[in-house]
């Protein structure tokens, strides 16, 4: 596959997940025909989404746009790395870091993303609206991106294993 359609498919990616969550913490709802689409954050039912107050809707979005914003800047330097790798800069520390960061970033959000549900919950109590029961759900989607991100860490401890015995075999030419 050409690198330059990943690349197209990861930003395409970018674009739905901000879809998303515009739809998500908004009142508009998109619409195929006379079929209606309900999208709504996680733990937040339909009914629930259109009874918050103005307030809780803006809480909400800025509690739930940090895991995104972290995921976003993952993808970034997941693009930076496809770059480097079009240009033939497989083992370079600049690579390293690009793969380093991008399953840092993607670690981070799915903790986060795990995070933020109670959080947002709490927070909506805080404010005197919300419900007072906070639950915390893992998936099991989650956990195989926890697990595929440990994988990523080791894939770039090889690249860097891969690059000093590059420079090792370079030294004695």
């Amino acid at each position: 596959m050409k690198i330059s359609l990943i690349r197209i498919f990861l930003w395409l990616c970018v674009a739905v997940q901000a879809a998303f969550f515009v739809f998500a913490w908004t009142r508009f709802a998109p619409a195929i025909g006379s079929m209606t689409i309900e999208i709504t954050a996680e733990g937040v039912g339909t009914a629930a989404k259109l009874a918050l107050s103005p307030s809780q809707r803006w809480l909400g979005a800025a509690l739930a746009a940090v895991p995104l914003l972290v995921m976003g800047y993952g993808l970034w330097r997941l693009d930076r790395l496809l770059l480097n790798f079009r240009r033939q800069d497989l083992f370079t520390a600049q690579s390293v870091g690009h793969l380093r960061a991008f399953a840092g970033a993607t670690l981070a959000s799915t903790l986060l993303t795990i995070a933020e549900p109670p959080v947002r919950t709490l927070a909506f109590w805080l404010m005197g609206g919300g419900d007072r029961h906070v639950s915390v759900g893992v998936r099991s989607e989650q956990i195989i991106l926890l697990l595929v991100c440990a994988l990523f860490y080791l894939v770039t401890r090889l690249m860097q294993e891969g690059s000093r015995l590059a420079a090792e075999n370079e030294a004695f030419i």
